[in-house]
């Protein structure tokens, strides 16, 4: 997906409750916590590697709540990569991936019309060439997977929703820290082109 120089953009979108900030926090401060406390936006930027590789990331927790959506800004829908988060104890949240990914995939769309357009402007001599932005790269999760008894969302499930929207697909458990660096390491390895 990068060169050892590249900083990545990652976008962490879903339903309000579902874990992203403690996914985030996991993964930049190894801490985890309990308390639930609204995320309206927060930044963080962490360096990690994958494979030899050395990736600067840097990481935007949105908002979850259906009032504070409207915020996503140009700049959010510009990333790289995006973590669609929901809670398998709550198969609402999973419904609520519905508007985060109607949103990156009218921005999937839009790259593909700019970079068409970029081709055709630069004529024969682009050929085979590399223009413009890439569709992002979008990993499906499965949060809380280590509280089986109230699971109301099964992998497979979660797994389907992820395929029909071209996504990659990720169980991860916050608390016990289950694939939260394997996550991202897993959304750094997927083509740029798409899954």
């Amino acid at each position: 997906m990068a060169n050892s120089s590249d900083k990545i953009s990652i976008t962490i979108c879903g339903d309000g409750g579902c874990g992203k900030s403690s996914i985030t926090l996991r993964l930049v401060r190894s801490q985890w916590i309990h308390e639930y406390d609204p995320t309206i936006e927060d930044s963080y930027s962490v360096t990690r590697t994958i494979d030899g590789l050395p990736y600067f990331l840097s990481i935007t927790d949105t908002a979850g709540q259906e009032e504070y959506r409207g915020l996503w800004t140009t700049s959010t829908l510009k990333s790289d990569a995006f973590l669609l988060v929901y809670d398998i104890t709550n198969p609402d949240s999973l419904g609520a991936l519905d508007y985060f990914m109607e949103l990156i995939d009218m921005e999937a769309d839009q790259r593909e019309e700019d970079n068409e357009r970029l081709l055709r402007e630069l004529g024969p001599s682009a050929q085979g060439v590399d223009v413009g932005m890439p569709p992002p790269v979008k990993i499906v999760a499965g949060n809380k997977c280590d509280l089986k008894q109230g699971r109301a969302v099964g992998a497979r499930d979660g797994l389907e929703y992820a395929r029909r929207h071209g996504c990659g697909f990720m169980e991860t458990s916050a608390r016990e820290m289950v694939n939260i660096e394997e996550t991202f390491a897993r959304m750094l390895s997927i083509p740029r082109c798409g899954v």
